[in-house]
């Protein structure tokens, strides 16, 4: 079974141009065997301009990179990137259905991860590769940096989120084939089904990926009920079942209601100065949190909530700049569900 038998060619490649406006790095969707799509991805311009730079003696790395990373995936899935000469790292991610296995590759990068090199260093790669070194240098400062746990979460979620979507596209069709002739009715009931599951499963992935990644003791997502105009708890780790029950913040009112006013992420310590936020603060147990807003379409959904109650893990700005990662894809993605999902009553 191809990868187009199970979701539109069109609405995978926006939600791949999604992916890679919203973090700044190049993504492509490969077969099996490495070649790209030709007509839902754009070349690497890195990989283009060094290409372009070196003779064709010297390409041979560059032009069997993809390969590469493909058959490092397929031996050991936790062993999922490739370091090339100038220091960038190029990720696999497997497009996976449990029914039919692996259907094709999406190709994270090229991107840096550690601090840049020194010049002289740049210099000597460029000359054992044979391109100049102004163009390495031109190309290397144009690449994104992450931190190693911020590409690690990043590729994590990339990788949750392509199997969730890719197994609600093959599911709803394989129940859609076997009542063919069926009623609109139970067409629309089967979508709610499974979209319904995999709305949930993209938040409690988002959820357990943050607290993974950022060491966070506790956390939850509140989602907005218009009618009520507050926040209530959907998903929750680390919380005791009674707070989880009775937690309603009205929009405007504590923490999490004012972040979801004014829709701006807060990272808070109990350095706070601001008195507006510090006369908010109920748990002082809680030595650093962070709170952003889930939106769609410039719409506040809901509020994910981070906490780390002991003092030597407080989260920062790095720490800030990840779940924004996070928060992007995971709004990319829940952008093709219905807004019933995520606007509730």
């Amino acid at each position: 079974m191809n990868l187009f038998d199970i979701i539109e060619k069109e609405k995978w490649q926006k939600m791949q141009n999604g992916f890679s406006k919203a973090l700044g790095i190049c993504i492509r969707t490969v077969d099996l065997e490495g070649a790209p799509f030709p007509s839902i991805n754009t070349p690497s311009q890195f990989c283009l301009n060094i290409a372009q730079d070196m003779p064709k003696d010297a390409r041979t790395w560059h032009e069997s990179c993809i390969p590469r990373v493909i058959r490092r995936v397929r031996e050991d899935k936790s062993d999922n990137f490739i370091v090339g000469p100038f220091g960038e790292y190029l990720y696999g991610i497997p497009i996976e259905i449990k029914e039919e296995g692996t259907l094709a590759y999406v190709i994270v990068g090229p991107v840096l991860l550690q601090k840049q090199k020194r010049v002289e260093e740049y210099v000597k790669i460029a000359a054992d590769n044979k391109i100049a070194a102004d163009s390495l240098l031109n190309n290397i400062a144009n690449l994104k940096r992450f931190t190693f746990n911020n590409i690690e979460s990043t590729v994590q979620l990339l990788h949750e989120v392509a199997h969730y979507i890719m197994q609600l596209n093959y599911d709803t069709k394989k129940l859609k084939d076997k009542f063919i002739g069926a009623s609109r009715a139970l067409d629309n009931l089967v979508k709610d089904i499974y979209s319904s599951a995999c709305f949930d499963e993209l938040l409690n992935a988002l959820l357990d990926i943050s607290l993974h990644t950022t060491k966070g003791d506790t956390g939850s997502i509140m989602l907005l009920d218009q009618d009520k105009n507050e926040l209530a708890v959907r998903f929750s780790r680390g919380l005791k079942d009674e707070f989880v029950k009775k937690a309603r913040v009205e929009v405007g009112k504590g923490i999490s209601g004012l972040v979801a006013k004014d829709k701006k992420p807060l990272l808070l310590d109990s350095s706070v100065k601001d008195t507006k936020i510090k006369n908010r603060l109920k748990r002082p147990y809680i030595k650093s949190s962070i709170i952003y807003p889930l939106e769609i379409k410039n719409r506040l959904f809901g509020v994910l909530n981070l906490n780390n109650t002991e003092g030597k893990k407080r989260f920062d700005s790095e720490t800030l700049d990840l779940i924004g990662n996070l928060t992007r894809l995971t709004k990319i993605a829940l952008g093709q569900f219905p807004e019933k999902y995520t606007f509730t009553t």
